[in-house]
């Protein structure tokens, strides 16, 4: 390890420790440990000639230091912009006396160099904090961006040179979903996808600094669309990665570019959630805004109903009520609470949150009632009827189905490789792979509660 890159390793350690995590939180900020440093840089190409690289957002210098690791003299410019003038300082005394360059105080998403430069290398480890439609620097960026480390990547690409690359430190949130479409489709026409590397942990990557996320590191350049994307893995941060070379038209697909981490496997399955008649929904009770309708007992004179959480499906099946601190009944006072409630009939529950490091992302729970209930906004629910109208499931045993396929490691996985969130939204679940309904009912009839991973995958491996 060099001296530039020991010494800002150890500014690094002296900047976490000095720094209150609330300041932290506060300016979206967490530096990047050395060992994801230097994985960011091996990511970029090799170069013949000499480089004029932008460190957005510096720190403490790592990634800087990182660089010049990588290229050596080759690095003939190095520049950086920071917006907390105590890191700005630090990566002054660690790096700006190695390497030429500009030192700019300020936000990234504001400023640039100034003098019209374009970079043939950008590194970043951006901020991870939601973008408000109406923040004021939507307007200067060329694509609207729901979160800071996505603007902060379109000035990165906005900022590169013809073939020039850049490299960032990034949730895997951007690969899917409507909030970043708009983004996708920004930077995949502005760029080629070269590289992806994703970590097996979410709490890994920043454990030092409490940031638990989805973290990939991700390299684009400036030219056409190659036909193949490396992608590479490893479980910890150190650990030497499994490469693979895919198809570029196997992990980037669709009309909203969804990436996937790895190709679909194949399947007899064509169908998806939607496209066979079902229609997902978010938990209708939000129960901080409801506290005057939720009660722990049942109340008398009141008229109520179970108020269902995914707490109550302990084992698999529904049991209500049940005592963990959340109220279980939810009363009909009027016509805004009556519209909450779902009427008897099967449906199937889907968690929406996983917690740390779970073994499956997608969980569902079949609910098969003979009264109405209420359903918590921390699931989504299934059922064949419309956004605005719900309809229970035609059969019990289509509930039984649809839950053990949604609790296969097939559906798991694919949902994995399609999403680097750890939220299971209704719009994810209407892309999900699916089986026809009578697929689905004679699946259901072999389901049992308290089944074994292994017997749900069992019982699903002839539709696949």
């Amino acid at each position: 390890m060099s001296e530039v890159f020991e010494q800002a390793t150890q500014a690094r350690i002296k900047a976490i420790a000095g720094t209150s995590e609330a300041t932290r939180r506060a300016l979206a900020q967490h530096l990047t440990p050395p060992e994801v440093a230097t994985l960011a840089a091996s990511l970029f190409s090799d170069a013949d000639r000499d480089l004029t690289c932008l460190d957005l957002g510096g720190g403490t210098g790592i990634l800087s230091a990182a660089l010049l690791e990588r290229y050596g003299e080759r690095v003939k410019r190095l520049d950086t912009i920071e917006m907390d003038p105590t890191l700005a300082r630090i990566y002054d005394e660690e790096v700006r006396r190695r390497v030429g360059g500009k030192t700019m105080l300020g936000d990234a998403l504001l400023i640039d160099a100034g003098d019209g430069t374009r970079y043939d290398r950008v590194i970043l480890n951006p901020p991870y904090k939601k973008m408000a439609s109406d923040d004021p620097r939507q307007k200067v960026l060329p694509v609207h961006s729901a979160n800071l480390y996505a603007a902060f990547m379109v000035r990165a690409v906005e900022q590169l040179a013809d073939n020039g690359e850049v490299v960032a430190i990034v949730p895997r949130s951007w690969t899917n979903g409507d909030y970043f479409a708009q983004f996708r489709r920004y930077v995949l026409a502005s760029c080629s996808l070269d590289a992806l590397h994703v970590y097996g942990s979410r709490d890994e990557v920043f454990a030092d600094t409490n940031v638990l996320q989805e973290t990939m590191i991700v390299r684009f350049s400036k030219r056409q669309q190659v036909s193949t994307i490396r992608v590479s893995q490893s479980a910890v941060k150190g650990a030497e990665p499994t490469v693979e070379e895919f198809m570029t038209s196997d992990l980037i697909v669709g009309d909203s570019l969804v990436v996937r981490i790895a190709p679909e496997k194949h399947t007899q399955i064509v169908g998806t959630i939607e496209g066979v008649g079902l229609c997902p929904s978010t938990g209708k009770v939000v129960d901080f805004r409801s506290r005057g309708y939720i009660t722990e007992d049942e109340p008398s004179g009141r008229a109520s109903v179970p108020l269902i959480y995914v707490g109550n499906f302990p084992h698999g099946t529904l049991e209500h009520p049940l005592s963990f601190g959340k109220g279980q009944w939810f009363c009909l006072d009027d016509g805004w609470a009556e519209k909450q409630v779902c009427q008897p009939g099967a449906y199937v529950v889907v968690r929406r949150f996983s917690a740390k490091e779970e073994r499956r992302r997608v969980v569902a729970y079949p609910l098969v009632v003979d009264r109405p209930v209420a359903l918590e906004n921390h699931s989504s629910f299934i059922h064949q009827g419309r956004s605005r109208k719900v309809i229970p499931l035609r059969s019990a045993d289509l509930a039984y189905g649809l839950a053990i396929w949604l609790n296969s490691t097939f559906v798991d996985e694919w949902f994995r490789g399609v999403s680097g969130s750890t939220q299971v939204n209704a719009g994810d679940i209407k892309k999900m792979p699916c089986p026809s309904l009578d697929e689905l009912e004679s699946l259901g009839r072999s389901w049992s509660a308290g089944m074994t991973q292994d017997e749900i995958d069992e019982a699903c491996r002839g539709l696949l």
